[in-house]
């Protein structure tokens, strides 16, 4: 028999599922917390038990989407890599993450997060506190302090490039599912690697 604290996990969990699913299809303001409860087979006051209201979950449906996607994002980058085959190989890994069957929904639950952050003044500064676990990830790798590597970026400059080839990245990964196109592996890691050789 589940403890109750394990009947309290699991409920978390099908409610982050569900909120990522239905803001993802329907928009943060339409997934309502009825709808939300209702897709995890839950009541609103497991919402409310377990996150306090909407917004809280919103936010912990953010972190867990990112915890969701960011086993495909492991660059596993060989020793003596430059800042350009690190950021060819971060486009490489982005476009294979995007063939996951379940990238989609996580990618249009991200462009959700993305309109609230340009609304919200203060749902920005929540979630800029947090961070972005992938630019935080190939800064790592681009300064060197995620294993040995030959790149020498400073930390302000290596964060500033890892900003643009997560953006760039993003946004050629936006293109390809707006039009229903392919995605172009070569070309987002062959632009992501060009950034290597910007002024620093």
């Amino acid at each position: 028999m589940a403890t109750r604290a394990q009947i309290q996990e699991r409920n978390r969990r099908a409610l982050l599922r569900a909120a990522i699913d239905l803001i993802a299809a329907r928009g943060y303001r339409d997934a309502t917390v009825e709808a939300i409860a209702a897709r995890a087979d839950l009541t609103t006051g497991a919402v409310y038990s377990c996150f306090g209201g909407k917004q809280e979950l919103f936010y912990a449906a953010i972190a867990y989407c990112r915890d969701e996607l960011m086993p495909h994002l492991d660059l596993d980058l060989p020793p003596g890599c430059s800042a350009s085959e690190v950021l060819h190989r971060y486009g490489t890994v982005m476009a294979d993450a995007a063939a996951a069957p379940d990238f989609r929904r996580l990618y249009l639950f991200e462009l959700e997060l993305t309109a609230l952050v340009l609304h919200d003044p203060r749902f920005a500064d929540r979630v800029r506190h947090d961070g972005d676990p992938i630019i935080d990830t190939l800064t790592a790798a681009l300064t060197g302090r995620s294993s040995a590597h030959r790149t020498t970026l400073d930390e302000p400059s290596a964060q500033r490039i890892a900003t643009a080839a997560t953006a760039l990245a993003r946004g050629l990964l936006q293109g390809c599912l707006w039009r229903d196109i392919p995605i172009d592996a070569t070309l987002i890691a062959d632009a992501c690697s060009a950034l290597a050789s910007c002024p620093r």
